[in-house]
C-alpha cells in the first residue's frame, strides 16, 4: 500500500479541515456526550474542531492530506500546556455561544479530566497529539499512520516523547502497533465516558 502524502494544513483549508474532523469523530464518545442530540452534534462541531485547528496553526504543527481526509493537530514542547491566553487566540472561549453552555461545561468537564495524567505521565519537553481523525471512507488506508509518522521520527531523533489520550476504545490496539504504550485508564465521573493516556518514547 502506497504511504499516503502528508502535508501542513493551509489556514485557508481550516474550515474544510473542521468538517472533516466533525465527520471523522462524529461517533466519537466524547461528541456524543458533549453534543448528544444529532443534528446539533452535525451543526456546531465544526466551531470547537474550528478552536481545535487554530490552536494547532498558531502554536504546534497541522498536518493532512492534499484531499483533507484526515487531520493531526499536534502541539510541541512550547505548546501543549494550553494557557488562557492562548486559548482565547484560539477561539476557545467563543464556545459557549458556538456549542451552547451546556455543551462547552460537558465539553471541558471530560477533557479537564484527562489533565492530571497529562501533567504527571509525560515529560515537559514532549509532543502531543491533540486531536487525530480520519473521515469514514478513508479509514484504513493508512492515513492515520502518515499523519503520525513525522513527528514522531522527529521527537524519537530528539529524545522527546510524545502522548496522547483517545475515549475511544477501538483506537487502543491501533496507537500500541504505532509503538505507544498505554498509561492510564481513567473513568470521568458522572459521564459514563472512559479515557486511555498512551505514551510514546522513554
Amino acid at each position: 500500500m502506497q504511504t499516503p502524502e502528508v502535508v501542513p494544513l493551509r489556514e485557508a483549508d481550516l474550515p474544510l479541515a473542521a468538517a472533516a474532523l466533525t465527520r471523522a469523530f462524529y461517533n466519537d464518545p466524547l461528541q456524543m456526550y458533549t453534543l448528544p442530540d444529532p443534528v446539533e452534534r452535525e451543526e456546531r462541531s465544526p466551531a470547537l474542531f474550528s478552536a481545535a485547528l487554530r490552536y494547532g496553526l498558531l502554536f504546534g504543527e497541522v498536518l493532512t492530506t492534499p484531499r483533507l481526509e484526515g487531520v493531526a493537530i499536534w502541539n510541541g514542547p512550547d505548546a501543549w500546556d494550553i494557557t488562557e491566553e492562548r486559548a482565547a487566540a484560539a477561539g476557545f472561549d467563543r464556545l459557549p455561544a458556538e456549542l451552547g453552555p451546556g455543551a462547552t461545561a460537558r465539553f471541558f468537564s471530560a477533557i479537564g479530566a484527562a489533565a492530571p495524567n497529562h501533567r504527571r505521565d509525560v515529560r515537559p519537553d514532549h509532543w502531543w497529539v491533540m486531536v487525530l481523525g480520519v473521515v469514514p471512507e478513508a479509514q484504513g488506508k493508512g492515513i492515520a499512520r502518515a499523519l503520525l509518522e513525522p513527528i514522531m521520527h522527529r521527537a524519537d531523533a530528539a529524545s522527546q516523547q510524545c502522548y496522547l489520550e483517545t475515549l475511544n476504545a477501538a483506537n487502543i490496539t491501533f496507537y500500541e502497533r504505532m509503538g505507544f504504550q498505554r498509561v492510564a485508564e481513567v473513568d470521568v465521573p458522572g459521564s459514563g465516558l472512559r479515557f486511555w493516556t498512551f505514551r510514546r518514547g522513554n
